[in-house]
């Protein structure tokens, strides 16, 4: 019988240390075939907030951010995979050698999940922008679809907007406003 083989992660090996790497081909069964790495942080062991034994570590991709959470002197470990369209709100907290994000999410039960400490200050800022990002970008596609659906809009207007979009052609145009008259 025949192993089926996974894809590996799409990321730019030259943005990430070894370490990074090493802690995303640990998580790779769980990525998606075109899932995109951004950004991979690990929680410091040393620093204040930090974990001396097991650290976490967080993962951005480009559809969601994994949060891995060690446990059993590092044996074991649980994930939690956030999809963007599931975070209410990213919060950076700068501290003095490090800093902590805190993901808002209905997908959390405790406030204890929703957030990793101790990271290096340029990776947390730079986590916060892309999570912030992708939290829009999940969002704009339902605020297009509620603007264009406007009850005062009938059928020609609706024609016409798609005509100067480019959606449709000039002869495509004039078959449906001559079906509609």
């Amino acid at each position: 019988m025949e192993k089926k083989q996974r894809e590996t992660p799409i990321f730019d090996r030259s943005k990430f240390d070894s370490d990074e790497i090493s802690e995303i081909e640990r998580i790779q069964n769980m990525l998606d075939a075109a899932e995109i790495i951004k950004a991979v942080a690990k929680q410091s062991k040393m620093a204040p907030g930090g974990k001396l034994i097991a650290p976490k570590t967080i993962f951005v991709t480009d559809k969601r951010v994994l949060i891995k959470d060690p446990n059993m002197l590092g044996l074991r470990s649980e994930v939690d995979a956030v999809p963007y369209s599931q975070i209410n709100n990213v919060k950076l907290e700068k501290g003095v050698f490090t800093s902590k994000v805190l993901i808002k999410s209905g997908y959390f039960n405790s406030d204890q999940q929703g957030y990793i400490d101790a990271i290096p200050k340029d990776k947390a800022a730079r986590i916060v922008s892309i999570i912030s990002e992708g939290i829009r970008q999940s969002q704009s596609p339902t605020i297009a679809t509620v603007s264009q659906q406007s009850s005062d809009d009938d059928p020609l207007t609706i024609l016409k907007r798609r005509f100067a979009k480019g959606e449709i052609t000039r002869e495509e145009y004039e078959d449906m406003k001559q079906a509609l008259e």
